[in-house]
């Protein structure tokens, strides 16, 4: 236990450089330090006599420090039992990794034993095939069982083909002193179990007076945030008009005046918490792990608020993996995810986010990062969440991106109110649909 809690705090120091492609909510298309890796530490070589070579092609675990850690407390105890070599790849965008698999399929030339995708990006691959169908494997590791809820993203037809490793989701947190300004009704007892509303958190913003946090920097994290509002009240991701999506855009029209301006310019809450220029945020779980990391009696950590269904909302990413279609080493491949998804080692591969097991509550502790790791399993478990499976289905994501943000701009400048919600609402809607592929 005493090396897991090392590797994780390890993996929360970076996650103050880093946060999560996946929800983050998106798949990166400009990482700031994603160079090409092929990353193998010199001394790090199995000691029999020709070993094989596992080669992983990856859109996770792209930075140096998160490297070091697969290194360390997977990959090398993997190649000295097996006597193998990894090749661990990693390419600046997702697109790279796909057009790398996409040609060697093609060109029947295949060196390339498992993909670790973005659920954002999963489809594309089961489209054309090129992973291969592991439901026997899934049949033989009894000693897990891995969460359903990205079934929608890593399964096809009743069938495995990705295994979920990893996922991040929107929780809240909050200043200690923010607890002073609760609203009549509602207790700190009650904040901590998640059972308060978007209407109360909507109070308790009011009551401390413009220190709320929205995600609300241009074509970046905004739609995440929303939809995870939309979600608890039954509305659909991504769309822009129907019921619960109304009822999200007509709290953060409620909430307005006391939304911080500088929510307008950073991606996250972390350093504006740190600073004390915000008190309250609904925000992924990354930066939040950064900021209770860093001064765990400071904050409280909670779920998000409940909607009009009664439960909190969520949108998730993360990543999974699967063995590629026409493997060199497809035994191999399995035994590597089987090794990769113990129990005890997918909480190394999730890097400081979600493991996607039920039995990794088991090898988790108290730690502060460790906390925030089960609030986020249990958000996983009990709230409405939903994938990114869809992205592939829009031309641009960042243009349905730009739908949110022309919301949120017009609330924020007055030009919408409540009053022509609805219409502008339904004129985005439009414009979202017109961005899907045809």
């Amino acid at each position: 236990m005493r090396r897991m809690k090392k590797g994780i705090t390890f993996l929360f120091l970076a996650m103050s450089i880093f946060v999560l492609a996946g929800c983050q909510g998106e798949v990166k298309s400009e990482p700031a330090e994603s160079k090409s890796a092929e990353t193998k530490p010199a001394d790090s070589k199995p000691t029999g006599s020709n070993p094989q070579e596992l080669v992983i092609l990856s859109d996770f675990g792209r930075e140096v420090v998160e490297k070091e850690l697969y290194w360390k407390e997977i990959f090398e105890p993997f190649e000295k039992k097996y006597n193998v070599q990894i090749k661990f790849e990693t390419l600046a965008q997702t697109q790279d990794t796909f057009n790398k698999i996409d040609s060697e399929q093609k060109a029947n030339n295949y060196t390339v034993d498992l993909l670790i995708s973005h659920f954002g990006t999963m489809t594309e691959y089961l489209n054309e095939g090129y992973v291969e169908d592991s439901t026997v494997l899934e049949g033989e590791m009894n000693d897990r069982t891995f969460l359903r809820t990205f079934d929608g993203s890593t399964t096809l037809g009743g069938k495995r083909y990705f295994f979920p490793i990893n996922s991040d989701v929107y929780l809240s947190y909050a200043n200690k002193d923010a607890f002073d300004f609760l609203p009549v009704g509602l207790t700190k007892e009650n904040v901590l179990e998640g059972k308060y509303t978007w209407e109360q958190f909507v109070a308790w913003g009011d009551a401390i007076g413009g220190k709320v946090h929205m995600k609300a920097l241009p074509v970046k994290m905004l739609l995440y945030q929303i939809g995870g509002m939309a979600l608890s009240n039954g509305g659909e991701f991504p769309k822009l008009n129907d019921a619960g999506n109304l009822k999200a855009w007509q709290d953060v029209i409620a909430m307005k005046k006391n939304i911080h301006p500088e929510s307008a310019t950073t991606s996250d809450s972390a350093t504006m918490m740190a600073e004390n220029t915000v008190y309250l945020s609904f925000e992924l779980m990354a930066p939040l792990a950064t900021a209770y990391k860093a001064a765990p009696a400071k904050y409280e950590v909670f779920p998000g608020p409940i909607g009009t269904t009664g439960k909190a909302g969520s949108i998730i990413g993360g990543h999974g993996i699967g063995i590629v279609k026409n493997a060199p080493n497809r035994e191999l491949a399995e035994e590597f995810i089987k090794w990769f998804t113990a129990p005890e080692q997918i909480v190394h591969a999730a890097l400081g986010t979600i493991p996607t097991i039920e039995e990794a509550t088991l090898v988790l502790g108290d730690d502060p990062e460790e906390q925030v790791i089960k609030q986020g399993l249990e958000t996983v478990k009990n709230a409405n969440v939903e994938g990114l499976q869809m992205i592939s289905t829009y031309t641009s994501w960042a243009d349905v991106k730009g739908c949110y943000d022309v919301i949120y701009a017009g609330i924020m400048d007055n030009s919408i109110t409540l009053d022509n919600l609805k219409q502008k609402l339904d004129e985005q809607q439009s414009v979202l649909e017109s961005l899907l592929v045809q």
